[in-house]
């Protein structure tokens, strides 16, 4: 029995366990200490599953990776996959809602399960290949503004419309995700936990697009340099993701809810 046994930790990518292009080695340290005493962790991220691996000789997941913002959900080792869905056609009509509302967006990328990176279109280059785009199993789109103004702007447009069964949400400064509410971090982490009967969930992030994950884990982290939107809905607020915040967290966990051994 580990001490950690029953307890999955799920960390955001960039901008809290990945920043300013590192990996911190407390972090890569206490990860594998986690680990290695039963715990559970994962990466929850909008990246793709090819772009993380390249980093798997110092962060290792030991149980299901949550990639495309959730809407894909693979065990790392074997290729199982968890869950996978898509986005319908009513994707394109957000976007062109979006566009026809004046916000300036340079570029559109969609994220689909034939290729291994995201494709990126001008708004010329989308328009033009919007029915083609139609008949590809997307999991999400990202918007790209010129500027964290207009983006901002882009956010409350989006929020203005009727989303259906999707939510609009930043990535990071200058963008915009969509994607179905389904296949978003939170019902991913929910998703996950319950495949292994986890005894306790915690996430960690520092974005809006974690603000799912954030509201629907046991206890969620923002990291110091969170934008004050996740702040506001997390259930705590820990180190700057420079100060190696993961490592922190797993201190937390350790002093608070690790079994006696």
């Amino acid at each position: 029995m580990g001490k950690f046994d029953g307890i999955l930790l799920a960390s955001d990518w960039d901008g809290t366990l990945y920043y300013n292009g590192k990996l911190y080695e407390d972090n890569i340290k206490a990860i594998r200490y986690f680990q290695e005493n039963g715990g559970k962790f994962t990466v929850c991220t909008g990246r793709y599953f090819e772009f993380l691996r390249q980093f798997s000789d110092d962060i290792s997941v030991n149980t299901y990776m949550i990639c495309y913002g959730g809407a894909y959900i693979v065990n790392d080792t074997d290729g199982e996959v968890l869950y996978e869905s898509f986005c319908d056609n009513y994707l394109f009509k957000i976007i062109d809602k979006l566009l026809a509302s004046g916000v300036k967006y340079e570029s559109i990328s969609f994220y689909n399960s034939e290729l291994k990176e995201p494709v990126f279109y001008n708004i010329d280059e989308y328009l033009k290949r919007k029915n083609e785009l139609k008949n590809q199993n997307i999991y999400k789109a990202l918007l790209r503004s010129d500027s964290a103004e207009h983006a901002e702007e882009g956010v409350k447009i989006a929020n203005s419309l009727d989303l259906g069964d999707y939510i609009a949400v930043r990535s990071w400064n200058i963008s915009l995700e969509i994607l179905k509410k389904s296949n978003a971090k939170g019902a991913a982490i929910k998703r996950l936990a319950s495949k292994l009967g986890s005894r306790l969930t915690v996430g960690v992030g520092d974005y809006e697009n974690d603000i799912e994950m954030i509201k629907d884990a046991d206890i969620g982290y923002a990291v110091a340099n969170a934008c004050d939107e996740l702040k506001a809905v997390a259930d705590r607020i820990t180190v700057h993701a420079a100060d190696s915040a993961i490592a922190k967290v797993i201190e937390d966990i350790e002093r608070e809810f690790a079994n006696d051994v």
